[in-house]
């Protein structure tokens, strides 16, 4: 069974306004003056997906569907949303390239990928959760 995901986020920019008494209060962004929201439909139908939750240890590193937890076991897929449901940072490293993506504390992220493999990490250890995809 092929698998469709469809998925919305929104975004409220905000702006920073000092006071004289030395506080400050947040307030709609001047420059957008509107909430931004989108709705996603990625070009892949999924003929494969993985599910699973984990807990990272301190420096450690999780390369998610990994028989033996290297990258070169690890699937390639072309979706992934990983969220953080842990206390600490969660560091997203998509196709061993160097980059990642800090997520805090229940943060999540979903990306459409061109048959990429994921690696998380994180310094102080956190608990995630993912959902991954591959087109047929």
């Amino acid at each position: 069974m092929a698998v469709k995901v469809v998925y919305s986020n929104s975004c409220i920019p905000e702006e920073r306004v000092d006071l004289a008494d030395g506080t400050y209060k947040w307030y709609l962004d001047s420059d957008s003056s509107k909430k931004m929201s989108g709705r996603c439909e990625p070009t892949v139908t999924m003929a494969t997906t993985y599910y699973g939750t984990g807990i990272l240890a301190a420096s450690g590193t999780d390369y998610l569907e990994s028989s033996d937890n290297t990258l070169g076991n690890a699937t390639s897929v072309n979706f992934a949303h990983i969220k953080n449901t842990g206390e600490n940072d969660l560091a997203v490293n998509i196709a061993n390239r160097g980059t990642r993506i800090l997520l805090g504390e229940d943060e999540s992220l979903a990306l459409q990928l061109n048959d990429s493999k994921v690696a998380l990490t994180s310094t102080l250890g956190t608990n995630y959760e993912y959902f991954l995809g591959k087109d047929a």
